[in-house]
């Protein structure tokens, strides 16, 4: 009997799963969790839009089936809609200031309000549906974001690890939105997180391969953008590319300081949010009298592109239209992405340089190809995020020929967009993180409840009860105060279970090691990890100013803590 229970601490203690494969765990069911919040919003602007236009294939179509004052003012009304449903959610009462799920992740405690969150995916959706130049992929991530925040909250997970779900569900969001698992996951890593580390890399694969997964098992999956089959582009087609790179690399802060120019504009009007909206979606509503096109995010003009079948003066106009109606809706306030929005214009333009091109004599960069790699650099130019560009285009379009010229193309425009322009769209929350003091961490931020403890006393046999459910290789000892004695190890007590002894009979004090480390609820992280450099195991008690005991401090969180700190500089 002795030496199975012996044996059973041994096993226990090479099969018991460590935090960080917990998080896997649990990376998984943010994973999928994101993605049915995902689908339920994108099925609901389906129904929305067929109630109000009818079956159609897409906001253009449904603009072009309108009659001229509708399309005037469809997007207007839509627009003060969405700033009524805005002003609403800026009234409730809130207790986390960081409504954005990026500023929940690199900011805040990874909280998301949820009627918060629900009222800005919903006046998205009054913006999207009216024909409003935004993309839908940000309340899409937003209320991913919110079944991790969810998640994390009913598990009572500690900040660092509370963020790392929130950023699993955003990965899950953004995968399910373009069908890019990869690039779901190296957009969160590289530039939110702004790491590429196991720790964090890790989990938010596993979230965006279970998201995929569940998208796949629900609706199915296919490449969003159609292209028509390429051949292997030759040297001077590369040089091409890499021509479109420098370009774009100019262009990308031209565009975003007419993003930056239209906030700024909308702001100096003192006028209410719903009106500034109105006003913004009459703009698009005029503009969409010359085209249509402009309404929605781009999606299928992009995927008309793709096919090279655009004159250069048709493209030239919806793209000039199109910086206008985005500029006029992200000014006025709206909630919704920019991700879309970009790569609209960086596939515009890639086509665009490909028609210009065809007159070299030397070169002949196809206008699929170069709207395709227009797309990639646009976007990282526009994001400061290369790797993530490259990716996110090559499995939008599954298109294997246009890797290696996108490859460069995505390198030379961030450089030449990062010199011009330091700042990326995504600066102010960025900005925001270098400014947080990593001196504000406590051992309290990391606290987790819900630790194993008994009291002198009890007997041998609820020792072991402990140990055994716990799976930990100490157990706490407190009074019948709380306060904090020391612990108990799981070799001890395998050693004392091999003597005489009776089941019922008190636990010997000589098991107890009274001098087991301890942390402090307001001590600094560098201590914390003072304190662990010391010491082997994977958790840490925390006591209050009495002496009792709070909770623990897993090391798992406190490298995720710290790696996010690091990060900052």
């Amino acid at each position: 009997m002795r030496k199975r229970v012996e044996s059973l601490f041994l096993l226990l203690e090479r099969i018991r799963p460590t935090d960080w494969q917990r998080t896997l765990a649990w990376a998984a069911v943010a994973g999928a969790t994101g993605a049915l919040a995902t689908l339920a919003f994108r099925q609901g602007l389906v129904l929305i839009e067929h109630l109000l236009y009818g079956p159609a294939a897409g906001l253009v179509q449904a603009a072009e089936r309108l009659v001229w004052w509708q399309r005037l003012l469809s997007p207007a009304l839509g627009g003060a809609l969405a700033g009524v449903v805005l002003v609403i959610a800026r009234r409730l009462p809130r207790r986390t200031p960081h409504g954005d799920y990026m500023e929940a992740v690199v900011l805040g405690r990874g909280e998301l309000e949820t009627r918060a969150s629900l009222l800005r995916a919903l006046s998205s959706a009054c913006t999207v549906a009216s024909g409003g130049a935004i993309g839908r992929e940000g309340p899409m991530v937003q209320l991913a974001a919110l079944t991790g925040s969810l998640v994390a909250g009913w598990r009572n997970m500690p900040v660092p690890r509370r963020r790392l779900l929130v950023a699993c569900a955003a990965a899950a969001g953004l995968t399910t939105a373009y069908g890019t698992p990869i690039a779901g996951a190296m957009f969160i890593a590289e530039i939110v997180l702004q790491s590429l580390a196991t720790e964090t890399l890790a989990p938010l694969l596993i979230a965006s391969v279970t998201a995929h997964a569940t998208v796949a098992a629900l609706v199915g999956t296919a490449a969003l953008y159609r292209m028509p089959d390429l051949p292997a582009l030759r040297a001077p087609e590369l040089l091409l590319a890499g021509a479109l790179g420098l370009l774009v690399g100019l262009l990308a802060p031209l565009y975003l300081w007419l993003l930056d120019l239209a906030r700024r504009a909308f702001g100096a009007w003192r006028a209410s949010l719903p009106l500034k909206m109105a006003a913004g979606g009459l703009l698009v509503g005029l503009l969409s009298l010359q085209s249509p096109q402009v309404w929605g995010n781009g999606f299928s003009v992009v995927n008309s592109v793709l096919q090279g079948e655009w004159a250069w003066q048709a493209l030239l106009l919806v793209l000039l239209l199109k910086l206008a109606a985005v500029a006029a809706t992200t000014g006025s306030g709206a909630v919704g992405g920019i991700f879309t929005p970009t790569l609209f214009v960086g596939a515009v333009s890639g086509a665009l340089f490909a028609l210009g091109a065809a007159a070299l004599p030397f070169a002949h960069l196809p206008v699929p190809a170069g709207a395709a790699i227009g797309m990639g650099a646009f976007l990282a130019a526009s994001t400061h995020a290369p790797l993530t560009s490259v990716l996110m285009v090559f499995e939008m379009t599954e298109n294997y020929t246009v890797v290696a010229p996108l490859m460069l193309a995505c390198v030379l425009a961030y450089a030449v967009s990062r010199l011009l322009r330091p700042d990326s769209v995504y600066a102010s929350s960025q900005r925001q993180k270098a400014a947080a003091d990593p001196r504000l961490a406590v051992a309290g931020d990391l606290l987790r409840t819900g630790t194993p403890a008994v009291q002198p006393g009890q007997s041998i046999e609820q020792v072991e009860r402990a140990l055994l459910e716990s799976r930990w290789r100490h157990v706490y000892v407190v009074d019948t105060q709380a306060r904090f004695l020391g612990a108990i190890a799981m070799h001890d007590l395998a050693a004392e279970l091999k003597k005489p002894h009776d089941p019922a009979s008190p636990w010997p004090a000589d098991l107890l090691q009274g001098g087991y480390p301890r942390l402090s609820r307001d001590m600094p992280l560098w201590e914390v990890l003072a304190v662990f450099e010391r010491h082997a195991g994977e958790r840490l008690p925390v006591v209050d100013g009495e002496g009792r005991l709070l909770g623990h401090v897993a090391k798992t969180d406190l490298v995720l803590m710290l790696r996010e700190r690091l990060a900052i500089s």
